[in-house]
């Protein structure tokens, strides 16, 4: 697989998957509280605990999931290539791709740069998963059955 093809359409299609498409994870913390967490295939993002709105970022767990994906779309895109039919991206959807990752990736990094969200390299508690389920951006289908434990 070329290098031009890599760039072009693995890049950004991983960017734009990760972003839209992720597992949460409804768990109860050990000597904590319960809360919805973040990431496929490991957590990457939880509540932090000193306060509400705030968010706690892994960087090894989210460096791990960064690469998955991105290794699995640079095979499926190399099977693709190699096996059913040549890959050619043409400048205008490059463009597009490259225009809306980086949109995307723009509105995580706002929120995750806020002063009151921490990053730490890994996670640091253990915790007992309640539900889990997959997740599209803005559906919020998990904070429903998250209040649905506290009726």
């Amino acid at each position: 697989m070329n290098r031009k093809l890599i760039l072009s359409l693995n890049f950004p299609l991983t960017i734009i998957i990760f972003m839209l498409f992720t597992k949460w994870w409804i768990v109860d913390i050990v000597d904590g509280t319960d809360g919805i967490m973040y990431g496929f295939p490991f957590i990457y993002k939880s509540p932090a605990f000193y306060t509400s709105t705030a968010e706690k970022y892994f960087l090894i767990e989210l460096i791990a999931d960064l690469s998955i994906y991105f290794g699995v779309i640079v095979g499926m895109t190399y099977f693709i290539n190699r096996f059913i039919f040549v890959i050619k991206i043409k400048k205008i959807i490059s463009i597009f791709l490259f225009f809306f990752a980086f949109i995307l990736i723009s509105l995580e990094l706002l929120l995750a740069i806020m002063p009151e969200n921490k990053m730490s390299l890994k996670r640091d508690f253990d915790f007992k998963t309640k539900e889990t389920g997959f997740k599209f951006l803005f559906y919020y289908d998990e904070n429903e059955r998250f209040n649905n434990y506290h009726k």
